[in-house]
């Protein structure tokens, strides 16, 4: 017969190892506290795009960075926000440990986010530089 305080013990135990054992988040910036900074000025043409999980990554000129999760987030979609002067571009996808994520491209330049994880050494050879550890940008040719 089974001590019922074995069990129990075991069970504490194995808690911890448990716990450790859970995945890290894909982009941790997303689990901190949002700040003034965080906040998009554009808020129109956001929607479906949960607008207490914005978080700034990068300024560049006149140009703002913003990641955020969508109002029905799975946990395993982000978006990435670019804000210039009036407008707001926006898309949203998966996010995978290791993978570049969401690009945004226009004439000017192209812009990834970039998981925790991702490896940083290939971004030179693409022509990317970084702006922040989740943000990746390079310019278009034509620029």
């Amino acid at each position: 017969m089974r001590h019922p305080l074995g069990v129990a013990a075991v069970l504490l135990l194995a808690a911890p190892l448990l716990a450790a054992c859970e995945e890290a988040p894909v982009l941790g910036i997303l689990e901190r506290e949002q700040g003034e900074q965080d906040m998009v000025t554009i808020q129109r043409d956001l929607e479906g795009v949960d607008l207490s999980s914005t978080r700034f990554l990068a300024e560049a000129g006149p140009i703002e960075y913003f990641v955020a999760t969508p109002a029905d987030s799975d946990g395993r979609t982000a978006c990435l926000l670019i804000e210039e002067g009036i407008g707001v571009a926006l898309e949203c996808g998966p996010l995978t440990a290791g993978q570049a994520g969401v690009l945004i491209r226009d004439s000017r330049m192209a812009a990834v986010l970039l998981p925790d994880d991702y490896d940083r050494d290939s971004l030179d050879a693409q022509g990317y530089r970084l702006l922040h550890p989740n943000l990746a940008v390079r310019e278009s040719p034509e620029v």
